[in-house]
């Protein structure tokens, strides 16, 4: 079955949660939503879908009845994407001071939200700051009136995240994710399966059935109750004080934000009339869905393969915007992967170990002369926190390597024998997690002609 064939409207449901909340009751919508579409070329004029009722508080015995937004109606003529994808960008720049390449980014990512279903990887964007009052709560709320779907959270549970994703196949902007992500190693492993649309499934017992639903998978001569299976596939946002977890911040698109300046200025949010821009998104995507879910890509080499799987669907967008767009989208991907890398915590200790190695001009090190290169003479290093404040020891080094295939081992220097690393040991290593986009640019320092 094609990814064309796979999506499906829903009502543009938009819900703020707490751990707490009761989805069984209060999201109940009927049938699946993600269980049918219409080609958009047999669409009726008005270009609505036609969905399930929604059952009332008394149906549902719900109290505490869902909040919900209609969907956004297409707008009435076709949709030029370059111009499209400008005003978005334009827009998150009038609110919310960003990095370098984040609103090309976060523009793709918009878009994308309302045509995820029709690619088989949904990006995620992490939003990460050093403390607080750097604008990551702006721009999530921001975010919130521009995608699709939206379903805003400061804290979920495991089981309100994915029964929520499978009734209403939302885009997820969950808030203060430091507070409740350290500690919680399930929803962490939901996460971290939820942005390919083939592994993002979990699995939960259920009571036997007569009549099991169709993400019921029941076998009771080898089960002892029944299985259902639940999607955690769709797209989502991330915001943080600090980092996100190492393996959910390898699965994101980073966006690394600041404090403001006082010579920097932004609108407040409430200004944002985001109907134009949502109907306009619909728009483009209900014409260009066949396109959208057949594209190929042209994927930058400078990208590993996890980052071009999570940049594909941005830049097949992109591709069909045209303009600058397929150019800027690149270039935003290079930017934000590289700055992704060199920001994780033992990937940033490979290329200062790198650095090290280059600048003594050697192809082996004393263990007790690389740990004065790490500890002495650097500025502040993402790989540090590991430490908290601590020195490095032969012990922690040897134990942040030793994953890596890499081991200490008796050398000579000169007339000279102590415990050190050879440089050969270390290629692989080096090749495989230091980005050439970091190579380039130390070898551009090295050869800058000094003043």
């Amino acid at each position: 079955m094609s990814n064309l064939h796979r999506y499906a409207g829903a009502k543009n449901h938009k819900i703020t949660m707490n751990a707490d909340t009761n989805l069984t009751d209060s999201l109940a919508v009927g049938s699946h939503p993600a269980s049918s579409l219409q080609h958009p070329s047999s669409l009726a004029s008005s270009s609505s879908i036609n969905h399930p009722p929604r059952p009332s508080p008394a149906e549902s015995g719900s109290t505490n009845p869902a909040i919900h937004a209609p969907d956004p109606e297409p707008w009435p003529e076709p949709v030029d994407g370059n111009l499209l994808l400008d005003q978005l960008a334009r827009t998150l720049t009038r609110f919310v001071v960003l990095p370098t390449c984040a609103p090309q980014a976060l523009a793709l990512w918009v878009l994308h939200t309302y045509a995820f279903q029709f690619r088989d990887v949904s990006a995620y964007v992490g939003i990460q700051s050093p403390e607080k009052r750097c604008g990551k709560t702006t721009l999530l709320a921001i975010l919130e009136q521009l995608v699709h779907r939206p379903v805003a959270s400061s804290n979920i549970s495991p089981a309100a995240f994915f029964r929520v994703i499978k009734d209403l196949s939302p885009t997820l902007l969950i808030d203060e994710a430091d507070t409740f992500l350290k500690n919680n190693d399930q929803l962490k492993g939901i996460l971290n399966s939820g942005y390919t649309r083939q592994t993002a499934y979990v699995l939960r017992p259920a009571s036997s059935s007569p009549s099991p639903s169709p993400n019921t998978q029941a076998d009771a001569s080898s089960l002892p109750c029944a299985v259902a299976r639940f999607s955690c596939w769709c797209p989502k946002v991330m915001a943080a004080i600090g980092r996100l977890p190492d393996t959910l911040a390898d699965r994101c698109i980073l966006i690394h934000m600041q404090r403001k300046t006082q010579h920097e200025h932004c609108e407040r949010s409430r200004l944002l009339d985001p109907a134009p821009l949502t109907r306009k998104c619909a728009r483009f995507v209900q014409d260009h869905a066949a396109e959208i879910a057949s594209a190929l890509p042209e994927i930058p080499t400078a990208l590993n393969d996890r980052a071009a799987d999570i940049w594909e669907p941005l830049l097949a967008l992109a591709d069909l915007a045209g303009g600058d767009w397929p150019a800027m989208a690149r270039h935003a991907a290079v930017t934000l992967a590289a700055a992704s890398l060199e920001n994780s915590l033992l990937g940033s200790l490979l290329l200062d170990i790198f650095v090290l190695f280059n600048l003594a001009q050697t192809d082996r090190l004393f263990t007790r002369d690389l740990l004065d290169g790490l500890n002495g003479g650097l500025a502040s290093r993402p790989w540090m926190e590991l430490r908290k404040g601590k020195e490095v020891t032969d012990i922690w080094l040897a134990q942040q390597l030793r994953p890596y295939g890499i081991r200490p081992t008796t050398i000579w220097v000169g007339e000279l024998q102590a415990k050190g690393y050879l440089k050969q040991d270390f290629h692989e290593a080096f090749r495989r997690y230091i980005p050439s986009s970091e190579v380039e640019a130390l070898k551009a320092a090295s050869t800058k002609p000094t003043q």
